[in-house]
């Protein structure tokens, strides 16, 4: 069968956002952002636990890229505490100023975040706006994330041989995986 990989990436890199980049991801120190959308609640499972992320959006201020973030908790309250102070109160997003998030322990699970707004209030460059603008919304981008986190599952429960709830598997379902341990019970 021929398969043009290019003509396909070519296809998906828009709808996946491939050519910007996939996640914003806290490196050890400052990271630098601008928040642009709000914060939606996002459960999920890691290494078979169920976490909570806050997912939103970001300016990338390393590479001024539009960015999906899955920011902790504890830096969804830090902004929390900005918007109600008197002197970096805002009630829009994206918000009027950068903020700086420093991680110390990055990649741990002792990890420790501080948020520092910028000193003043800078509004978005045309480019910002253009990159909003061409984003998709934090609410699409959620539904991606759950349409292909059901579609693992299901793949997943597939491969261990768990029918999902709305539907059987036959009797030979192992029979029909070709690389089926032998001693099938």
């Amino acid at each position: 069968m021929k398969f043009n990989f290019n003509a396909n990436y070519e296809s998906v890199k828009k709808e996946y956002n491939l050519e910007k980049g996939q996640y914003f991801k806290l490196s050890e120190g400052a990271n630098r952002v601008r928040l642009i959308s709000e914060c939606l609640p996002h459960q999920s499972f890691y290494k078979n636990q169920l976490t909570f992320k806050w997912l939103c959006q970001v300016i990338d201020r390393k590479d001024g890229i539009v960015k999906p973030f899955f920011m902790a908790n504890t830096i969804y309250r830090q902004i929390e505490s900005l918007q109600m102070s008197e002197d970096y109160a805002f009630t829009e997003v994206p918000m009027p100023y950068d903020m700086t998030i420093n991680a110390k322990g990055a990649g741990t699970k002792e990890v420790v975040y501080t948020t520092t707004p910028a000193r003043n209030n800078t509004p978005l460059t045309e480019e910002d706006k253009k990159a909003i603008a061409e984003a998709p919304t934090v609410q699409e981008l959620q539904q991606k994330i759950r349409d292909n986190e059901k579609e693992g599952t299901q793949i997943q429960n597939t491969m261990k041989g768990i029918a999902p709830a709305h539907e059987e598997m036959p009797d030979d379902f192992l029979n029909e995986i070709p690389f089926a341990p032998e001693d099938k019970k």
